[in-house]
């Protein structure tokens, strides 16, 4: 949901505008393995500054962001992007976007980012692709979160296959058979409370299982 605030009253919605919770968004839940799938890369970032621009009669925001720590895909720590997201702040104008990524400058968030076509990159599944990090002062380790900007999650439809598995061309399926229930694991069930280390090992063995190294073509054979 996309809610506009008209230039008088902006002054004093600006502040509920930053603060406010996206509880009046309603999402599907991702699975994590769609999650780690659709991303063009994963990492630990810090958002630095920003600036929102009109773009197809809507405001988006760019922030630049640090790389501190790489996870999986072509970015690494020490380098510096750019993250686009919807909504912002143009003059008098204010947009606010329930259910997307909201980066606040100097805080770190773990992001599953897309390509864009500009050369930044967007927040894959919006607010379900960022965890936030918050840091334990006493032991400094680094614990992803729930952004709480992705508002109300509610569950998949669970899928189903027949109870005797894979179905081959030579036998039919019976149609009275019973349906077995698959469980697909959900991105904020895996990440959720996870300390960063723990949570990036198991994001980088997805990764590789649905990522694929693309197969090189067969070398032409040699002439005489």
């Amino acid at each position: 949901m996309l809610r506009r605030f008209a230039p008088l009253a902006l002054a004093a919605l600006l502040l509920p505008f930053v603060a406010t919770d996206a509880d009046a968004s309603v999402s599907i839940a991702v699975g994590f393995d769609q999650l780690v799938k659709d991303a063009d890369t994963v990492a630990v970032i810090t958002a630095g500054d920003s600036n929102s621009v009109w773009e197809e009669n809507r405001i988006f925001t760019y922030t630049k962001v640090h790389v501190d720590q790489g996870v999986a895909g072509e970015l690494n720590a020490g380098n510096d992007t750019v993250v686009r997201t919807m909504g912002g702040v143009v003059g008098d104008i204010g947009q606010q976007v329930d259910g997307e990524a909201v980066l606040i400058k100097d805080k770190p968030s773990v992001l599953f980012l897309r390509k864009y076509k500009t050369g930044a990159y967007e927040v894959s599944a919006r607010g379900q692709g960022q965890y936030p990090v918050v840091i334990d002062p006493q032991t400094k380790l680094r614990t992803m979160i729930r952004s709480t900007q992705a508002g109300m999650i509610l569950p998949p439809k669970p899928a189903t296959v027949p109870a005797s598995g894979v179905v081959t061309q030579s036998v039919a399926p019976n149609p009275n058979a019973p349906a077995a229930t698959t469980t697909v694991k959900l991105a904020h069930e895996i990440l959720h409370n996870r300390q960063i280390d723990d949570g990036a090992k198991e994001i980088a063995t997805a990764w590789k299982r649905l990522h694929p190294p693309p197969v090189q073509p067969a070398a032409a054979p040699a002439t005489k």
